[in-house]
């Protein structure tokens, strides 16, 4: 069924690594900043961080802008009538530095991805992010000087499942929509999002859930047996 895909697309976050975990001890430092220096608690930390995060999806769609935790951070001070200097700042890079040095690459990264261009492979990046923080991550993983493309939705303005997003990937690819495999964690986003646009499409099944009629894996090495 794979022996004729020619390029394999990634999503990134809780598929080349653990986003789950990362962005979780990522807020747990920002709740702790957020308390020493405003008395804020963790749960009104999470309330005001859901309240801008909707805000900001009601204002600018799901696009590549609507990721930037600047403008989370900003936003939450804002509101609270709190300085923007120093702590927007230093909670951006609170957030995104906690979030690198945490980090669990899935497993077989980078030995999976770097026999897979030895195959002769285009490797490719689909992702609803900005390419410089992605760009960051892929580098943290030894994985980004394997990769020939990236079709973030900041440069694709829209998010997945658009089949925008999935385009550009197949363009980019430079083969034919079936000669590309989509390979990510998000049932809708990733999986059906592929298949729509005429590619072949795996759902990497990380938390084991139940779903008919999926072609899945469940740990990326799996991917040197099937292509």
């Amino acid at each position: 069924m794979y022996r004729s895909i020619k390029s394999v697309i990634f999503d990134v976050d809780n598929t080349l690594y653990d986003f789950t975990y990362s962005n979780g001890l990522a807020l747990n430092a920002l709740k702790e900043y957020t308390n020493k220096n405003f008395g804020w608690t963790a749960e009104e930390f999470d309330e005001k961080h859901a309240a801008v995060q909707h805000e900001i999806y009601d204002q600018l769609g799901y696009n590549g802008s609507c990721r930037d935790r600047m403008l989370r951070y900003q936003k939450m001070l804002e509101q609270s009538s709190l300085p923007l200097f120093p702590h927007a700042v230093k909670m951006y890079e609170m957030y995104w530095s906690t979030l690198m040095d945490t980090m669990r690459p899935s497993k077989g990264i980078p030995d999976v991805i770097r026999a897979l261009k030895e195959k002769g492979l285009r490797l490719g990046i689909g992702s609803d992010m900005v390419p410089y923080t992605q760009m960051l991550k892929l580098e943290l993983m030894k994985v980004l000087q394997y990769f020939d493309f990236m079709v973030t939705s900041e440069e694709a303005g829209e998010e997945k499942p658009s089949p925008k997003i999935f385009n550009m990937c197949i363009k980019k690819a430079g083969c034919l929509p079936s000669e590309c495999l989509f390979i990510g964690d998000d049932l809708k986003k990733d999986y059906y999002g592929a298949l729509s646009a005429g590619m072949k499409a795996l759902w990497f099944n990380v938390s084991n859930n139940n779903a008919e009629n999926t072609a899945q894996i469940t740990s990326l090495t799996q991917l040197l047996e099937l292509i």
